[in-house]
């Protein structure tokens, strides 16, 4: 296991404000890069959030994981960038849906800017659909996996269906918010974060959701793990966009190494930072003690 000490003075909060702004091939995305003091890990995590969903609405989650030994990253890019002209092979994106290539576009040419060659990666959500593109795409830039509440995950929905099923994982939500005020911080902080994100670019926010519905991604996982890679899922028992009963009727052994059932509704990742974030970390350990011994 390698250890690295970060050059410079600044705290983890400090180096979560001091985002940088990348300019790529096709557009421009913040990015945020923390580097503990003592990094435990020769591999960076990636932080893939959900739909409209951007690191403001995942900053504790972040700084967990960095305080964990881990140097991690994640990009802003909610709508992704232009895929014009990227190194995409265009044969195995021809049937993926562009509002998901367009994310995948931010995260690869965001580590080849930074000259980050390989990462472990944690998605929530619709991240587990772009993340799960990218690392078929791009093999050999990506090692373990971690999907949490993953969208892609559960059979081909209409667009109503699951519109539906967010809106009922929102109000129990909101009622979890009122009868646990320490949660209501969290949920009011993550719905400015996506709201602002929607109303920047609602007609791309409405083709992720067409892309979420109709995208599933077991099919990608089990190449993924055949090729070697490391594959685990979290998922909430609670979750009514993704309930789990489908989850799990889609999910085995030949898609994953593990699979975690735990308490709370679809974004319990975000609104107990700290408890989940410390699960997924050792889910990581799990798969880098299976897969990446020294």
């Amino acid at each position: 296991m390698g250890f690295e000490k970060r050059e410079g003075p600044l705290s983890l909060e400090a180096q979560y404000e001091n985002k940088q702004k990348l300019e790529l091939m096709g557009g421009e995305v913040d990015f945020v890069d923390l580097r503990p003091d003592i990094q435990e890990h020769d591999v960076p995590v990636l932080f893939c959030p959900g739909w409209v969903t951007t690191s403001g609405a995942v900053k504790d989650n972040l700084l967990e994981f960095a305080n964990q030994g881990r140097r991690t990253i994640c990009i802003d890019a909610s709508h992704g960038i232009d895929t014009e002209g990227s190194s995409m092979n265009e044969e195995m994106i021809k049937d993926l849906p562009e509002a998901e290539l367009r994310k995948v576009a931010a995260l690869i040419q965001s580590m080849e800017k930074k000259g980050i060659d390989q990462v472990d990666a944690v998605a929530m959500s619709e991240g587990g659909i772009y993340l799960t593109i990218a690392a078929t795409l791009y093999p050999e830039k990506f090692r373990n996996i971690v999907l949490v509440d993953p969208a892609g995950m559960s059979g081909e929905d209409g667009f109503k269906e699951l519109a539906g099923r967010f809106s009922k994982d929102w109000f129990y939500e909101k009622l979890k918010g009122f009868l646990n005020p320490k949660v209501i911080g969290q949920i009011i902080k993550k719905e400015i974060v996506d709201a602002k994100n929607i109303a920047a670019n609602i007609s791309q926010s409405i083709k992720e959701v067409e892309a979420i519905s109709s995208t599933q991604i077991p099919e990608l996982l089990k190449n993924l793990k055949s090729e070697g890679k490391g594959i685990s899922i979290i998922h909430s028992v609670d979750d009514k966009a993704f309930p789990m009963k489908k989850i799990q009727e889609m999910t085995n052994t030949d898609q994953v190494d593990g699979f975690y059932s735990v308490k709370g509704s679809h974004n319990q990742f975000m609104l107990e930072p700290s408890l989940y974030t410390k699960l997924a970390d050792q889910a990581l350990d799990a798969l880098e003690k299976k897969y990446n011994k020294e």
